[in-house]
This record gives C-alpha cells, structure tokens and sequence, in this order.
C-alpha cells in the first residue's frame, strides 16, 4: 500500500478513479494516413514544403519512429483517436462512459488501453473486465489486454511475489488475472486486472458481491440487471469508472433504451454514407454522470473508408446505423421493421404544423378504450403532401410508461402492465373534458374510435346503451374503425413506413409516417410490438394507429369538410 505522513505517521493512502489523469498516448492527426499497413505522409509534396518546420520534422519522427515505438510501448507510443480524446477528457467529471462503436472502430482497443494505462497510474489499483463468456474473455479482452502491456513488463520476470504475467494465447491469463509489477514508488504490490464474464453471474449472482474496483470494462452488451448491480455497488469505494463497449447489433433492448432513452445529443457530425447528421456523443438522462459516445468505423484511420463505402451502402438503414455508427435503430423481432428512433423520431417543436400554427392540416383523433384499464387515445396530422404526424397521445409519459420490457417462455417481447394503466376511475366525462382541454384551439377533423369497443352494449341508467351513442350525447363524436382484420391494419401501417433505405432519404424518398419525440409509449410499442399473443401489452397504442390508417386518414384540402372545435362531420 502506498503511504503517505500524517503527525509523523506513515498512512495508507487509497487513490480514486477520479483523480487520475486518463490521457495517454499520441494523438492522430489528418496529415498521416496509412497505406497498405504503412504509415505515411497524408499530404502532397508542396503541401509538406508549406508545412512549419518544426511540424514537418514532427512528422518525419513520427513516420520514423511510431510504429517501432509503438511495439514497446502501446500506451505511451500508440496514436489516439478523436472519439478516445473523448472519453479521456470527461473521464474525471462523469461516472459511466458507453462507447458505442460500428465494426472496426477501435472501441475494444481503447478500452483495453485505458485498463493498463490505469493499472499503471493508480498505486495497487483493481480492475474489472467482463465479457460474455470465458471464451470470448479470453479470444477478445485478454488477448487485447496483453498486446496493450508494454514490453518492458513482458521482458520482467513473469512471477514473483508482487506481480504475475503469464499469458498463453490458448488459456488467456493464469488465474484470468493480470497482474503488473508495481509502478509506484511505496506500492506493495502490482495493480490487477481481473477477468470476468456475465456468465458466471448468471449462474451465481452473488460471484460480483463482495469486492470493489477503480475501474469495471464491459465489453459487449450485458444484461441491464448486471449492469445495475456493477455500477450500483461495486464502483463506491473507489469513486469507481465504468466503460461499457459494444455494437448494438441487438437494436433498442431494454439496456439501450435505459440509457439512450430521452437521451440529451451534445455534438453531431454529418455522415456522408447516411446523408444526413448524426450524434457522436450524448447524455444520458436516466443515469446520472453517464455519458455515450459513439465511435464511428469511418473515423478510425485504419479502415478502408471505400471499402466500407462498397460493402455497405446497399444495406438497410438499421444495419448501417448499427455496424458502422454504433446508433441502435430497432428491436429485431418487431412487426415494423422499417421503424425507427433515427428515421421516424421528430423533436415535437419541429413537426410542421407545430412549428408553424397556421399551416393547413387536416387533425385525427383515434381512440381505444378500456375496460379496467385508462383509454388509449392518439392525435394526428396530416399535411398537404399526405405525411402523417402524430402530435400527442394519452395516456403521456408523465403518466409513466404504458408497458414495460418483459420477455415470454417462447422468446417474445410481450412487455407487462406499466404504471400508466392504472385505473384512473374516469368517467365518460371526465374523459371529454380532459381530451378537449389538451385540444384547446386545435380543429379535430374527425374521431375514430375501435369498432368493437366503440359499439359494446353498456348498462346505464337510462337502459342500455353503448361508447359511441353516449359521447355523442356529451358533444364528443366518434365514429367505428372500420372492422378489417389485424394484418391489413400492420400492413397499412408498413406500407406508411416504407422507403427505399438503401438510398439517401429525401423529399420522394421517405416513409408517410412520423411520430413525436413527446409519444414515447407509442414509440415504445412501434418498437416492440410482435403481435405474438392478445395479451401483448405493446398492443394498445399499434391498435389505435391501425384504426387511423384502415380509417383511410388523409389531408382534407375543401375548406367545408372541416369541422371545429367538438368533432364529427
């Protein structure tokens, strides 16, 4: 342990997470290039004569000198990318870094860098790094681990009282623990790195209790209660980092959408593949002192940038997005595959007609009430050009999610009850007032509400009577779906997403449907829905929208169809 003197006494000293400097090696600059494996000058000879000397001998060094350095000394020597530099200098002020990475984007070399960069800066430090399984513990984050170890400590003695080294290629580590000779003058002992996988917690959770780290590595998407339960409690003593790294090839699962969910974008970086801007580092604002970045295949120096240019550029939106950005799209088994938070997503203040009151739309109210449980009701837009927006949707998410990830014995995303269906004890009044009240000033061109439910014979006082006949005494008119079979309903929803994701998106290439940022119970159940089981509580929300679109919704443009302010004809 290292010491320090307190009224004449040598006391042990812990060094936190949060003290130390994360920076190391060389930062990569847009003059070098690599070609065939060989570093090179980026620039052209009158380029390299206008350059400053002292820039251009740096140059000429460096082109000399890294790549041999580089073998001896991977952390000193090694170059640094932009999206590294990154998470370097938020290091100290955040708690939680998520590098999400497409394929090739140096995300698992990075990380496997900051390790042993860190168990050469903090005295006797404790290291964390899991994987999914002890296989791919030892194929991918030992073996990054070890090349990332500079030679001088592979050169030592591989044992000894204060330290071990001994790395096979076929077992990993001795024991699946690295551990350095010490670095700093007083320590005791080396720092360790030691290998875990979410394997062994599946089979025994209380394997992570226990003990307590500077730093845990995740690489690979894990399971969101073994992410809770490592950032929850192992990282406090230590004022502890956790760096999670991954391809979200899985699209928006239930750890995704815990930390991206409402996610705040802080810088974007136009795409040239996608055509459009997309974000490179955000924060997260359902985890405190979290922080995404997203590590981009086309940034790192060391990727043919045409090639990716020619395997993917025919592919789909979500598997670009995925492989080459890191951006997570959808959920794969979903009945709407061409949905998505990057294509379909609109920030509520952008929407046209919100951005602009006075353009014409033609609005839809769409409705499906409950039994037990509160009405589910959607309001839509629909433009000129046919383009459907919805607005708005109740129940919000200030009433809670609607349904909340939950996978049945079959493997399916069938979700369970959230907090917003709770019975509220509304009655048809109550219903009225509160839908008109959130419509103040709004045109409603017709409400359309489910055909069964609309129709079902309820008992009253005044005998019997159903939904539609009864909000229609109260001034609120509602006419039937028209009763077409659920596939037809997806379907028409399908059609409404469709587009040639292959190419750019522009004004003759893009789906007919949009949802606000503000629908995200809707959003949730775009992504989620199966259509599996009747009981599928991502359903409620899909039936409204299929109601909309069997209901033939569409831009009005004779002024004396619209109706004002109570609905109906």
């Amino acid at each position: 342990m290292v010491l320090f003197e307190c009224d004449g006494r040598e006391m042990p000293r812990i060094t936190y997470a949060d003290e130390v400097d994360a920076h190391f090696g060389i930062p990569w600059t847009d003059d070098l290039k690599y070609e065939k494996g060989e570093l090179a000058c980026a620039l052209s000879e009158d380029e390299i004569d206008a350059l400053p000397q002292e820039r251009a001998e740096t140059l000429s060094r460096l082109m000399l000198d890294q790549p041999s350095s580089e073998k001896e000394d991977p952390i000193q020597w090694g170059w640094t990318l932009p999206g590294w530099r990154r998470v370097m200098k938020n290091w100290k002020d955040d708690k939680i870094h998520i590098c999400l990475g497409g394929n090739r984007s140096s995300k698992s070399t990075f990380a496997s860098r900051m390790l042993v960069h860190l168990a050469q800066t903090i005295p006797e430090a404790e290291i964390r790094s899991l994987h999914v399984s002890e296989e791919r513990s030892i194929a991918d984050a030992q073996r990054y681990v070890w090349e990332a170890i500079p030679m001088r400590y592979k050169r030592a003695k591989k044992k000894s009282e204060s330290h071990s080294l001994q790395y096979t290629q076929k077992n990993g580590f001795n024991s699946a623990k690295a551990i350095l000779p010490p670095t700093t003058k007083g320590a005791e002992r080396g720092s360790t790195i030691s290998f875990n996988n979410y394997r062994q917690y599946q089979a025994d959770p209380q394997i992570f209790e226990g003990w307590s780290a500077h730093c845990i590595h995740m690489d690979e998407e894990c399971p969101e209660e073994i992410f809770s339960t490592l950032v929850g409690g192992r990282t406090v003593d230590y004022h502890g980092r956790v760096l999670l790294t991954f391809t979200t090839l899985q699209g928006w699962t239930p750890l995704i959408n815990s930390l991206l969910k409402g996610a705040e974008t802080v810088e974007t970086r136009y795409s040239k593949l996608m055509g459009r801007e997309l974000p490179i580092e955000q924060i997260s604002t359902n985890w405190p002192d979290c922080r995404i970045y997203y590590f981009w295949s086309e940034m790192s120096p060391f990727v043919d940038y045409s090639e990716l240019i020619r395997t993917y550029s025919k592919q789909p939106q979500e598997v670009k997005l995925a492989r080459l950005y890191g951006i997570p799209s959808k959920a794969m088994e979903g009945r709407f595959p061409k949905f998505s938070r990057d294509t379909n997503i609109v920030p509520h203040e952008r929407i046209p007609f919100i951005a602009d009151p006075t353009m014409r739309t033609t609005r839809y109210f769409v409705c499906d009430p409950g039994g037990s449980k509160p009405w589910v009701a959607i309001w839509a837009g629909v433009t000129r050009d046919g383009t459907i927006y919805i607005y708005r949707e109740f129940p919000d998410s200030t009433m809670g999610a609607w349904a909340l990830p939950h996978v049945n014995g079959v493997g399916k995303s069938v979700g369970k009850p959230g907090p917003a269906q709770r019975p509220l004890g509304w009655g048809y009044v109550d219903y009225r007032d509160h839908f008109e009240a959130l419509e103040e000033g709004e045109d409603i061109f017709e409400r359309i509400v489910d055909p069964r439910m609309g129709a079902a014979t309820v008992r009253e006082k005044e005998g019997e009577s159903n939904i539609i006949n009864t909000m229609t005494n109260l001034d609120f008119v509602m006419r039937p779906a028209p009763g077409v079979d659920v596939e037809a309903g997806i379907a028409k929803i399908n059609d409404a997403l469709s587009w040639d994701d292959t190419e750019n998106m522009t004004e003759s290439n893009r789906p007919k449907l949009f949802v606000s940022d503000r629908c995200e119970n809707l959003i949730c159940s775009m992504l989620e829905y199966t259509g599996s089981s009747r009981q599928e509580h991502w359903k409620d929300q899909i039936d409204c929208l299929r109601y909309l679109l069997v209901s033939g919704a569409d831009h009005i443009s004779n002024e004396s169809l619209a109706c004002t302010g109570g609905g109906g004809y």
